[in-house]
């Protein structure tokens, strides 16, 4: 039996090489345009909150790695720690510092590559439990004894579902938005569930590492989905200052056919992805995101000790970018979601 599914297995990693090979030929659409939806303006300018007096930009150290992060409130308050996605940095949680800052201390941090953060160079710089040490290193600069809530984005979803299985020491709430657990979708790729539907949902991805097409991407490029004047000027800075080449690495140390082959058998990453979720998770998803599968939400419950402590708030009329599109509505989501659960 054992032979038989490793067997399986390794049919369906074959299977796989030849629809990423044909999904990645970069013939989809515009190589500049990966999401669905761009998210449509805000009725209200965006937050400033660059001049904000109270607003501070620190660095913490990962092995000699300097991760910039800002932080607002006290730190007598309960820590809560954001973690954004591709393309984005700390400035993704401008509405969600203002309004969280008067009851936690609140932290956003910039992944290494983006904006302030450092950006070394080689893609084994950027594998999964690198990011994660990136991450602790924050969390450990600013906790002075407490646990924090964790919140992430797009990547820094997916490695805040990663991190909260191997830290269930530092985090007792886990907020993610638009990616399911990474497991999820490495099971929905299995021969045996939904793979063709999910490769073609993950073929954005597969278009960066076709022929290095993301490699050329441009700053104005990865801030094409941003629509208010004074956020896309924002991200446009921020992006010149970041390093493209780094966030392709994201993709080609984690996302590639030979790593979704390694998640399976490698002894290290196998723990990582099978750890178990210990705190309550809330799962914010657009309706309209086009990166998952529907199915992979109701996965997610095999990651969960207690599977009554996933709650999943699916979205009408909302894509990738849900603290951009609705931020009002993400923001009391997430209040009221803490309150219910025991915060």
């Amino acid at each position: 039996m054992a032979l038989r599914t490793c067997s399986m297995v390794l049919s369906g990693a074959v299977m796989l090489s030849t629809m990423f090979t044909q999904l990645a030929s970069g013939a989809t659409s515009d190589d500049a345009v990966w999401h669905n939806k761009v998210p449509a303006a805000l009725s209200e300018p965006a937050v400033d909150i660059d001049k904000h007096p109270n607003l501070l930009h620190k660095y913490a150290d990962n092995a000699g790695t300097k991760i910039h992060y800002v932080t607002m409130g006290s730190d007598k308050k309960p820590l809560m720690v954001f973690v954004h996605g591709f393309p984005d940095f700390w400035y993704s949680w401008r509405n969600q510092i203002q309004v969280f800052s008067a009851d936690y201390q609140v932290v956003a941090l910039d992944l290494r590559g983006y904006d302030l953060s450092d950006r070394p160079d080689g893609v084994e710089n950027y594998k999964t439990p690198v990011l994660l040490r990136d991450i602790r290193a924050v969390i450990d600069a600013e906790r002075k004894g407490r646990k924090a809530i964790l919140i992430g984005h797009d990547w820094g979803a997916a490695l805040s579902w990663l991190f909260t299985g191997q830290n269930p020491d530092l985090i007792e709430r886990l907020v993610v938005l638009s990616v399911p657990h990474p497991g999820a979708i490495t099971k929905e790729l299995l021969p045996w569930n939904h793979p063709v539907a999910q490769s073609r949902a993950s073929a954005y991805a597969t278009k960066f590492l076709a022929k290095g097409k993301g490699d050329t991407l441009t700053a104005e490029d990865l801030a094409y989905w941003v629509v208010e004047p004074r956020a896309k000027s924002r991200y446009i800075e921020a992006f010149s200052k970041s390093s493209i080449l780094a966030m392709m690495n994201y993709y080609k140390a984690n996302y590639n056919l030979s790593q979704f082959a390694l998640n399976l058998f490698d002894p290290m990453m196998k723990a990582i992805y099978g750890a178990t979720i210990n705190c309550p998770v809330l799962h914010v998803h657009g309706i309209e995101e086009s990166h998952a599968l529907l199915s992979t939400l109701d996965l997610e419950k095999s990651w969960m000790k207690n599977p009554g402590d996933l709650t999943i708030k699916i979205v009408p009329g909302v894509g990738h970018f849900i603290q951009h599109e609705v931020p009002d509505y993400l923001n009391q989501t997430i209040s009221s979601w803490l309150k219910d659960s025991g915060n």
